[in-house]
């Protein structure tokens, strides 16, 4: 069954939100404080500036906590708050590798 979220308004967001478990738990992660639309797209705009079409909780975890700061920090912020969200998709993701294989 194909499941077609649209929650960020984007639709390459959307599309990867819709094929990519670890892109629906990052933006449900990130809908803290911030627009829904805006929360849903950072997954996305995450990926982009990893140079991947999608999240890879390995290489997410195994990244320089300080690197991937600066990349959720770089103009648009994926967040409010880059650098405490930085460290708790690090932790989610270290977590699905360390319980689930990633």
């Amino acid at each position: 069954m194909d499941i077609t979220l649209r929650l960020s308004q984007q639709p390459e967001a959307d599309e990867l939100l819709s094929r990519s478990p670890l892109a629906a738990m990052t933006g449900m992660l990130l809908d803290q404080q911030v627009p829904m639309e805006w929360a849903f797209a950072g997954p996305y705009t995450i990926a982009q500036r990893m140079g991947e079409d999608d999240l890879d909780a390995h290489a997410i975890a195994a990244r320089d906590p300080e690197e991937f700061a600066a990349l959720l920090s770089q103009k648009p912020a994926v967040h409010r708050y880059p650098g405490s969200m930085a460290k708790r998709v690090q932790q989610l993701c270290q977590y699905l590798v360390d319980h689930y294989d990633g």
